[in-house]
């Protein structure tokens, strides 16, 4: 091995800033390919002989060598410290302007999208309401045929007829849960809050859901004092609210199952809670419940039957009461919802 001056090993030279000096020189025609070739064989056999030292680099072995003065070498570092830097910036330029066409295309995107989004609340709100109008119809005039207004009817005339009454019923509220959802979508849902009775909430809820309850054959029990204090809160969309948590409690409750809505008093605060003993929810899907249109189980829904909005917008109801709904479920044992309104100051 050549000699090497081993008391100059130190990296602390601009060289270490520059990959492949050697291959620079090179190009330069400032060395020759031997050159490079021999002083790569003394960095290896350097490496091997003081493990314990930290190699030269290379352009320190070229001027040792004799091979390049001082000066050529660092002007050749110089030189291409020079050019880095500058492919640096270029780099750096165009990375800018994919970024920058990146962000117009993904805004454009994000246009089209509200777009749609826009469309599509519109296009729902206006179905809905042109819904409302001949469903109105339909149920006025199947309540006048049920009540006798236009003659007496046969036993199979007034089952049929009760059934298209249930189906109308059911139609009605799918609409008014669409109107719902897009007045919330479009920041049009106003809270008009007074004091209520929670035992007042809680027996309406249990009486709209009992004939469901009935036909589901689920035990519907209510665990509400009438001397709870009144909450402050919008009564028919806390109403609502509460109807809905039933209505899937029910619904996803085999038969001969319990579904119980009570409340009980925390500090300041009632809390609601309806439980049931029903298929449940896995943990990881309790986020997804709260999806517009979304279905943990398409088939399960289907079946069941829903918009798969309604706990979307108790969500949001609940949100503009300053309030939250938490959920507790168990796979095939059944679920919690629950939530909490303020004590009305106003007793």
């Amino acid at each position: 091995m050549e000699k090497v001056n081993t008391h100059h090993t130190s990296t602390r030279t601009p060289e270490i800033l520059v990959p492949k000096i050697g291959d620079y020189l090179v190009e330069l025609g400032m060395i020759t390919p031997a050159q490079l070739r021999t002083a790569l064989t003394i960095q290896r056999e350097f490496k091997r002989d003081f493990t314990n030292l930290q190699p030269p680099l290379v352009g320190q072995i070229l001027l040792e060598q004799g091979y390049i003065s001082q000066d050529e070498l660092d002007i050749a570092i110089t030189d291409l410290i020079i050019k880095l830097k500058d492919a640096l910036e270029a780099t750096n330029q165009q990375l800018e302007k994919r970024v920058l066409e990146r962000t117009k295309e993904l805004e454009s995107a994000i246009k089209k999208i509200n777009e749609l989004n826009a469309n599509k609340r519109e296009f729902i709100s206006n179905i809905s309401h042109e819904l409302r109008t001949p469903m109105t119809h339909i149920l006025g005039y199947t309540y006048l045929l049920l009540d006798g207004t236009f003659g007496a009817l046969t036993n199979d005339q007034s089952e049929a007829l009760d059934a298209m009454k249930n189906a109308a019923n059911r139609l009605e509220e799918l609409i008014n849960d669409l109107i719902g959802f897009t007045e919330i979508e479009n920041d049009e849902l106003i809270i008009q809050p007074t004091p209520i009775a929670p035992f007042e909430l809680c027996n309406k809820a249990i009486r709209n859901n009992r004939k469901y309850a009935i036909e589901k054959k689920i035990h519907l029990l209510m665990k509400c004092e009438e001397t709870t204090p009144n909450v402050i809160a919008d009564r028919d969309k806390i109403l609502w609210v509460l109807r809905q948590l039933i209505n899937n409690a029910i619904k996803f409750t085999p038969e001969n199952g319990y579904v119980m809505i009570k409340t009980r008093q925390i500090k300041d605060s009632v809390e609601f809670s309806v439980t049931d003993t029903g298929i449940g929810i896995p943990k990881e899907s309790f986020n997804e419940i709260f999806e517009a249109f979304h279905q943990l189980d398409g088939s399960t829904t289907r079946k069941a039957g829903g918009t798969g909005i309604g706990l979307t917008i108790s969500k949001e109801i609940l949100e503009a009461h300053n309030s939250r709904i938490e959920v507790r479920s168990e796979v095939n044992k059944g679920s919690e919802f629950r939530f909490r309104l303020k004590v009305s100051e106003l007793d």
